[in-house]
């Protein structure tokens, strides 16, 4: 055996789990209240594209807010204050400037609305099914973009001088081992 001086060494291993990166995952909620007429997620587990459907919601408050809307386009040069506050109603449903702008070019209210995903991911909770009346602030859908994820391991303090910032990983999956 020949003794030489340098950095110690030692394996360790940690139990863990992998799990979504909390920066990656979006909740979905009604904006607004009514019903679900259309569900373009079928599954948990679906991957959906930033901006696909996810479902279409009819809400009667949505279709009065427009109407609203509609009447205060005509006192717009006389009554600015009453255009702007209606139009901040639908803004406040997230409805953005082109929909609002289509609402007083077609001259009546629209009776769908599509719920569209926010990022590019994997539906991993549906609280909803077809049919469902839903109240502003219901939780919709819960996507996730997996294409990163986060690896936590649980140590023991008798473990952490071990253990640096920047040292090598290696770990396996339970449901794929070796790999």
């Amino acid at each position: 055996m020949i003794v030489s001086s340098g950095s110690p060494q030692k394996s360790i291993l940690l139990q863990g789990k992998i799990q979504e990166d909390e920066r990656r995952i979006s909740e979905i909620t009604a904006r607004f209240g009514g019903r679900i007429e259309e569900l373009f997620v079928n599954f948990e587990g679906q991957n959906v594209q930033k901006g696909e459907k996810l479902a279409t919601i009819y809400s009667p408050e949505l279709v009065t807010a427009q109407r609203e809307l509609l009447e205060a386009v005509s006192y717009k040069e006389t009554r600015p204050a009453l255009y702007t506050a209606a139009k901040g109603k639908l803004k406040l449903w997230d409805l953005n400037e082109e929909q609002i702008k289509n609402i007083e070019e077609k001259g009546e209210p629209l009776l769908y609305f599509d719920v569209l995903s926010p990022i590019s991911g994997t539906v991993i909770l549906r609280h909803v099914a077809l049919g469902d009346y839903v109240k502003e602030g219901t939780a919709l859908f819960k996507v996730v973009d997996l294409k990163r994820v986060w690896a936590l391991f649980d140590a023991y303090e008798s473990d952490l001088p071990w253990i640096k910032l920047n040292d090598n990983v290696e770990f396996t999956i339970q449901g794929i081992p070796g790999k």
